[in-house]
């Protein structure tokens, strides 16, 4: 079986190549360790040069996609997919790639699978006309659609009844329980000050309700401080309780984590956070971090055996939650399904099963 992913460098601010992060990156390499020969064709939109990478058996190579090269991405990323002869394209990223992955497929006879680890119709450059028809088209003439999250899979189970949840998962190489002093000594934080922290991006929908519970929390307990990192969007918070620390590489991050008492997904309850499939669930698990994080996209199904986690997208039950986790705090274990070795051996048996 010959498989081919077309993906974009650049996602959920993390870059493909140099940060080697997500489902863009493990999937491929776990796929790869299972005996299936794995090519990447990595759209750049940044850089108009070629570059490319080898690891864990994929060789993962740019192409250009720069605002001089933009108009040939088809044809240029319909000759490098020809190049590998796939058996599968599995497109990736967002409503056009899906589109393009699926045409080519169509084109050179080979079997199309759509990976939708965002809702993309909610994306701001899906706004172009023609954006929304691709998706639909993408999602409707699938062999398999891969979902990242259970809401995404109801939703998009109505126009194509053949998906399968393929949640993030976690490199449990790179996020791992730490000593909690140690870590703040090494990130240059205060040893003894309650600590709340949320890593990733921080927008008008995923950042305000965690700085206005905190700002409960401090009226009982005046020393508590919050962490934040992460690509800041379309919002301005200057508290001086509050350390930014800015857009960190991803191996800093088992760091900030071990360093917190609690961590945080904040995720207000709207049309895009509402079927995502956060990253960090399973890295603040993998570091045995307690986790306060809102009813929205199915977290009940992650933390229904730790209820403590749970509160709704409301600023004084986030601080009932946050209190309640720092005076008695309670751990949620890293479910199976999101070790990358499961989630590769799963979407192996369904690969092989279109392919027959």
């Amino acid at each position: 079986m010959r498989i081919l992913f077309v993906a974009k460098r650049y996602y959920t601010n993390k870059d493909l190549l140099k940060d080697r992060f997500g489902r863009l990156f493990h999937l491929p390499v776990q796929l790869a360790a299972q005996g299936v020969h794995v090519d990447v064709a990595v759209i750049e939109y940044r850089n108009p040069d070629q570059d490319e990478m080898q690891a864990g058996g994929v060789l993962f190579r740019t192409v250009p996609a720069t605002a001089r090269k933009i108009l040939s991405l088809p044809l240029r990323l319909y000759r490098a997919v020809s190049e590998a002869r796939p058996d599968i394209i599995i497109a990736s990223g967002d409503s056009h790639i899906g589109f393009l992955g699926l045409r080519i497929a169509r084109r050179l006879g080979a079997r199309f699978v759509f990976d939708v680890y965002d809702y993309y119709p909610a994306f701001a450059g899906n706004r172009l006309p023609g954006m929304a028809a691709m998706f639909r088209a993408a999602v409707k003439e699938a062999d398999l659609v891969l979902c990242a999250s259970e809401p995404l899979c109801r939703r998009l189970s109505a126009s194509n009844p053949h998906t399968l949840l393929v949640e993030n998962g976690v490199d449990q190489t790179l996020f791992a329980p730490r000593d909690q002093v140690a870590a703040r000594r090494a990130v240059g934080l205060a040893e003894h000050v309650p600590l709340i922290g949320y890593f990733g991006s921080i927008t008008p929908s995923r950042g305000p309700l965690l700085i206005e519970a905190c700002r409960l929390v401090r009226d009982e307990t005046p020393t508590l401080q919050l962490l934040l990192a992460g690509r800041v969007s379309d919002f301005q918070f200057d508290e001086p309780w509050i350390t930014y620390l800015g857009e960190l590489p991803q191996d800093r991050l088992p760091d900030l984590i071990n360093a917190c008492d609690v961590v945080a997904i904040p995720y207000a309850d709207d049309a895009f956070n509402s079927m995502a499939g956060a990253c960090k669930i399973g890295e603040y698990l993998a570091c045995a971090k307690p986790v306060v994080v809102t009813r929205v996209s199915g977290h009940e199904r992650t933390f229904g055996d730790v209820p403590a986690s749970l509160c709704k997208p409301e600023p004084i039950d986030m601080a009932r939650a946050i209190l309640h986790q720092l005076s008695t705090p309670q751990v949620a274990k890293v479910p199976e399904t999101l070790d990358w070795k499961v989630i590769g051996r799963v979407l192996h048996e369904s690969l092989s099963a279109i392919i027959r």
